[in-house]
């Protein structure tokens, strides 16, 4: 894939983005085309694509659960995301806090015994 067409000899070029040059919007740039070896200017834009899903349980509708992964997992137990929304949603709190508290006194044991 390419980012702009030199504007000289129309050679498909990507534009040089070391050490993050380029990227600031509403700066102009200066690069070199490789192909006919003219300077030319550039400018960057950054536009944003937006995709919309139905979302029932914002209409009424229950959320649609299911389970999170986690790392460490225990951070999971007794929570679900709704696919539709995203939104986390406590379903077993007592879980939850059980699972937490037993990883914390696991790496606050394992950390004591180094």
């Amino acid at each position: 894939m390419h980012d702009v067409e030199c504007p000289y000899c129309k050679a498909e070029l990507e534009i040089n983005h070391d050490d993050g040059y380029g990227y600031e919007e509403g700066k102009t740039y200066i690069q070199e085309c490789g192909k006919c070896g003219n300077t030319f200017s550039y400018t960057t834009s950054i536009s944003f694509y937006h995709e919309a899903e139905k979302a029932p349980c914002q209409n009424g509708e229950p959320h649609s659960l299911k389970e999170i992964h986690r790392f460490p997992k225990e951070f999971a137990v007794g929570m679900k995301r709704c696919e539709w929304c995203d939104e986390e949603i406590m379903v077993d709190k007592e879980a939850h806090d059980k699972a937490i508290a037993e990883y914390q006194a696991k790496y606050q044991a394992n950390f004591k015994e180094k």
